[in-house]
């Protein structure tokens, strides 16, 4: 009797491959043959659930998430606001080979949405989904006293996702896996929630 593949396990196996080949060799290297090598399955084998490369760079966007909201899942809630906040931002930093292979797909999804209008909507919907979650988590710290409520807090989730944004590229960009260049950008980001959300 023939082996039963459940297709969505095979496809996320296929672009955890993915990500694991990005974080070695960078996304240039990556094509159905060398994605397929290092899944240990043939590329007639990826070819049945990804056609092209730009397929499989989609769903490992979507895996990217996932392994996003599972280190969420593991921080401690307890402390002050803004440290958790923090430890929610470092999170999603590049901070070692997982998480830089993880944004190198991110950007690559991004660069690739402005000429591929449903990816660019998926995108916008992201995007949204991160500033509602941003918006309810500082109107909370409003409601503790821990969060500035002088200006609007929708504008403060934009300036935090702005803030993540502009670090995840700074940081992806620095020559070493936790370099010096990281810690300094990791106090920039300390004085900056303070500076941007403390209360006034």
């Amino acid at each position: 009797m023939p082996k039963v593949v459940d297709r969505d396990e095979r496809k996320r196996t296929i672009a955890e491959a993915l990500l694991r080949l990005v974080a070695r060799q960078g996304i240039e290297k990556v094509s159905v043959r060398t994605v397929a090598a290092e899944a240990g399955i043939s590329a007639g084998a990826v070819q049945k659930y990804f056609a092209t490369k730009e397929d499989m760079l989609a769903v490992a966007f979507e895996l990217t998430g996932e392994f996003l909201v599972r280190r969420w899942a593991d921080i401690d809630a307890e402390g002050p606001f803004i440290e958790v906040l923090r430890e929610h931002i470092v999170a999603a930093l590049p901070l070692d080979e997982q998480r830089r292979a993880e944004l190198v797909i991110v950007f690559a999804f991004t660069a690739r949405a402005a000429a591929q209008p449903d990816w660019a909507r998926r995108l916008q919907r992201d995007y949204g989904d991160a500033h509602d979650l941003t918006t309810r988590f500082l109107r909370f710290g409003q409601s503790t006293g821990e969060v500035r409520d002088d200006l609007d807090v929708e504008r403060l989730a934009d300036l935090v996702l702005a803030l993540t944004d502009g670090l995840s590229a700074r940081l992806l960009h620095t020559p070493l896996l936790r370099s010096p260049q990281h810690d300094e950008l990791l106090a920039s980001l300390d004085l900056a929630l303070h500076e941007l959300l403390a209360p006034r």
